[in-house]
């Protein structure tokens, strides 16, 4: 397990892995890489080479959520669900078995759940190191079935169709092509997809700049200040603005009733 790998949801980040100069394996993985595509592969953004000659690969790790971590927030998946996810993995280790891709290593955190509910193998070239260190990962196409089991044994036990797979991925640990074709058909016929619309929970804080200091003699710093603490009268004394306002009501009140009883009064103003 790669202990640098965040648990929870991550954005999307560019991981560079040096390799020695004179790895062929790596330089294979590379090309490999480059020619595939594969949607549920991490893709090659840019390859180069160090200063000492040293081969240098980027990889785009995509946003998403390690499938431990992704399946702790799901809980217990349906039979569909499980097949939906452990079905790609599968079919890239009987790719993988038939020479027709090439997978370097990996831990299991580094199988991820994207955005969009698609499980994305983040493998490297073997003997590649990052930020100076040496993760410690295991073969890739042994992360696959442990993956796969890693789904699988959330399912009900009283699955029907659990024994099988469970036995069919135990036998596709350390298979030969047979046992890995086996393990993708049994886990096939257990039931019908499921797709399910992934959606990562948000952020539990939401950071946001802080609004800039008012300035002390604006309008804007002087109205905010009458309303929080009062209208000044004289030098040190201020009239809560809620008081001022009740006097002024009650004066316009006044002034209004005298007006009237006037008017009332006046020579003509009866009936």
């Amino acid at each position: 397990m790669d202990p640098s790998t965040d648990q929870g949801t991550h954005g999307a980040r560019t991981d560079r892995w040096v390799a020695q100069a004179d790895d062929a394996a790596a330089a294979s993985w590379v090309a490999d890489r480059c020619a595939t595509g594969h949607r549920h592969l991490v893709p090659v953004s840019a390859v180069g080479r160090t200063v000492d000659g040293g081969l240098v690969v980027l990889l785009d790790r995509p946003c998403g959520t390690p499938l431990p971590a992704a399946l702790e927030r799901l809980g217990a998946p349906t039979t569909g669900v499980a097949v939906t996810l452990c079905v790609p993995l599968l079919e890239l280790l009987v790719a993988a078995v038939d020479g027709a891709l090439r997978l370097g290593v990996a831990g299991i955190d580094d199988v991820l759940v994207d955005d969009a509910g698609a499980v994305v193998l983040c493998d490297h070239p073997a003997g590649a190191v990052r930020d100076g260190t040496d993760p410690g990962s295991t073969d890739a196409a042994r992360v696959l079935v442990l993956a796969a089991r890693v789904v699988w044994d959330r399912v009900d036990p009283r699955d029907p169709s659990r024994d099988q797979v469970d036995a069919a991925l135990v036998a596709a640990l350390d298979g030969d092509r047979t046992a890995a074709s086996t393990a993708l058909d049994t886990v096939r016929g257990a039931a019908p997809p499921r797709p399910f619309r992934w959606t990562p929970p948000p952020a539990d804080l939401v950071f946001a700049e802080a609004d800039p200091p008012l300035d002390p003699g604006g309008v804007a710093a002087r109205l905010r200040a009458v309303v929080e603490l009062g209208i000044p009268v004289g030098v040190e004394r201020r009239v809560p603005l809620r008081r001022a306002l009740v006097g002024v009501v009650v004066a316009i009140g006044t002034v209004v009733a005298a007006v009237s009883a006037l008017g009332a009064g006046a020579p003509g103003g009866g009936g």
